[in-house]
């Protein structure tokens, strides 16, 4: 009897590993900055500190791209979905923060056609320097931002524009700005890929 028990309870276990595994099919979705996403972090950071004017999809390049200036201009930060698209409008929140750096090497400038930012031939400018650096203010070195992004319905991407407000000239100077996703709006930030850093040059 003791025998027959033994084997009942051996077959109980063998079958109970056997349970059919459903596939695991993520439904989740969250959202990260592209340009964090396709850019080296700065030294000593978790995301990147960028000089250029962003491009959607791809790395910025210091020989190809100009440099953001203290010029007016709008500045597009793409916001991606990474997951299935909604078949409503989401919404991203996000703040900005301060600067963590006092200097940074800023990479030789190329400059506008136009003296206001109009996209044009690229021309040199000025050369690399180590610049010092400061937090840019709302309203003085940019308009202040909504704190909300919007990724419409059956989409992937949303935008948040950063307008850069025309100040004067100031040797040796740049102007940080923050930019970190939160948790405020309908979809979660990426873990590893929600803040990025840009510096204005104010030369």
């Amino acid at each position: 009897m003791k025998k027959y028990i033994s084997l009942l309870t051996i077959s109980a276990l063998l079958f109970a590993g056997c349970i059919k595994n459903d596939p695991v099919i993520y439904t989740s979705s969250v959202a990260e900055i592209d340009a964090t996403a396709l850019n080296a972090n700065a030294a000593g950071l978790t995301y990147p500190i960028m000089t250029r004017i962003l491009r959607d999809g791809r790395a910025t390049s210091t020989t190809a791209d100009s440099t953001l200036r203290r010029y007016a201009q709008t500045v597009k930060i793409r916001i991606n979905l990474v997951g299935p698209q909604s078949k409503k409008d989401e919404t991203v929140g996000y703040e900005t923060f301060s600067s963590p750096i006092t200097t940074f090497a800023f990479p030789a400038t190329l400059l506008f056609t136009s003296a206001v930012g109009t996209p044009g031939k690229q021309q040199p400018g000025s050369p690399a320097a180590v610049l010092a650096i400061s937090s840019a203010e709302a309203g003085t070195n940019y308009a202040a931002l909504s704190g909300k992004v919007t990724i419409p319905a059956n989409s992937s991407f949303g935008y948040i524009d950063l307008s850069v407000l025309p100040t004067a000239s100031t040797a040796g100077q740049g102007r940080f700005v923050g930019i970190r996703l939160n948790a405020s709006g309908s979809i979660k930030p990426s873990v590893n890929y929600s803040q990025l850093g840009l510096i204005i040059d104010q030369r």
